[in-house]
């Protein structure tokens, strides 16, 4: 048993999903570059951007079952090793499909760090600070994926995308020989968990790890949506400036960020699971319908969709920091954490699209009733995860 909790080393691990959402970042801020310098249509790149996200949508779950056969910490440090890999292999190329493959290859070790880090955990942390540890690794995605695309563009127009490239192959790799260094105790998989079959029904033994997973889903679902499409509301329905638009947009994804960073706390003072969720749900539908009003002034068209993030960033943050007391185990952990990444990156992948497809139809102004919709479902799951941790205790 962890006598202190180290969070130096908690930092050290929640910045390596950082690195990995650094991959994220890059790829939608060089969409421009990389159609210019390789010719490839917009279709062709929305694929470079979209590649780690499909692949997470197919492989997150049979990967977490095989990643709880191994330590965590060599599978994180086959993780960053695939990634840097990948996007060195990546600046050397000019070809679209070829840049394509390597995105594949990073998306595989995208998957490997962001499943494994978090097992760590239990590793450096007390039983009291283990769910706080939890709730800050969801700050991981908003924050590197935020400081990639306000970093990205400067790199862009020094070094051209290669060089963005370069950049983020070569951060994976360093840091893989500086965790490689750091003392973490030495984790021990039983002999009962190294079999693969007992593994998963271990993991679905009750219908925890699968609600934890579809609220994440129904978070990512909501939060793409809007993070999405946010920039294109405010060119096309509000006239602001591309520049403009993308430096509101991040400041919403920054908001978002310290959502994240609130959540343990409110668990700490004991408030519910299942009562956050249902309150971030509500919050998210209701601000939606200022949010993609026509009525109401840019400054507060930003500021409600500011809130919105911050407040509902308090979800991904909690149900990160409900996994240990779902999933007792680090073979359970594994599979709860590739379970809640597939379903979530599944939303991730919908919700702009259902969104998008919506608002064509019908217009901005009926854009609300997408969330509302989402709403009622995260309610609903809210409702019975509160059951499943009750029968659970």
């Amino acid at each position: 048993m962890v006598q202190k909790t180290r969070w130096g080393v908690v930092a050290l691990l929640i910045f390596t999903g950082m690195l990995a959402a650094f991959q994220v970042g890059k790829a939608a801020i060089a969409v421009p570059a990389l159609r210019d310098d390789l010719g490839m249509s917009l279709v062709a790149a929305s694929w470079i951007v979209g590649a780690l996200g499909a692949l997470g949508a197919v492989i997150a779950l049979p990967a977490g079952l095989v990643l709880s056969l191994f330590p965590a910490r060599r599978t994180l440090l086959i993780g960053l090793t695939v990634i840097g890999s990948g996007s060195l292999i990546g600046a050397l190329t000019d070809s679209g499909s070829v840049l394509l493959a390597t995105r594949v290859i990073e998306g595989f070790g995208f998957i490997c760090t962001i499943l494994s880090a978090p097992r760590l955990f239990r590793l450096v942390t007390t039983d009291r600070d283990n769910p706080l540890a939890f709730a800050m690794w969801g700050i991981y995605m908003p924050l590197g994926t935020a400081i990639m695309m306000l970093v990205g563009p400067s790199v862009i127009r020094a070094f051209g995308w290669q060089g963005l490239w370069l950049l983020n192959g070569a951060l994976p790799l360093a840091y893989a020989l500086l965790i490689a260094r750091v003392d973490i105790p030495k984790e021990v998989i039983p002999a009962a968990n190294r079999n693969l079959l007992t593994n998963l029904r271990e993991g679905f033994r009750t219908a925890g790890p699968l609600l934890v997973g579809i609220s994440f889903g129904l978070y990512t679902f909501q939060y793409f949506a809007l993070s999405s499409l946010f920039p294109a509301l405010l060119v096309e329905r509000l006239g602001l400036s591309i520049a403009v638009a993308g430096l509101i947009s991040a400041g919403t994804v920054f908001a978002n960020a310290v959502g994240n960073f609130a959540a343990g706390g409110l668990l700490r003072l004991g408030v519910p699971l299942w009562s956050i969720l249902a309150s971030c749900f509500v919050v998210s539908a209701l601000f939606a319908f200022g949010i993609f009003s026509d009525a109401l002034p840019v400054a507060a068209v930003a500021v409600l969709a500011a809130i919105s993030l911050a407040i509902t960033g308090l979800v991904p943050a909690s149900l990160f920091a409900a996994a240990p007391a779902i999933a007792p185990t680090s073979a359970q952990l594994a599979i709860t954490l590739g379970l809640i990444t597939q379903i979530g990156i599944s939303g991730q992948l919908l919700g702009p699209t259902v969104l998008a497809a919506f608002v064509e139809r019908y217009g901005w102004s009926i854009a609300p009733a997408v969330f509302l919709a989402v709403t009622v479902a995260g309610i609903a799951a809210a409702l019975f995860l509160r059951g499943a941790l009750k029968k659970r205790a």
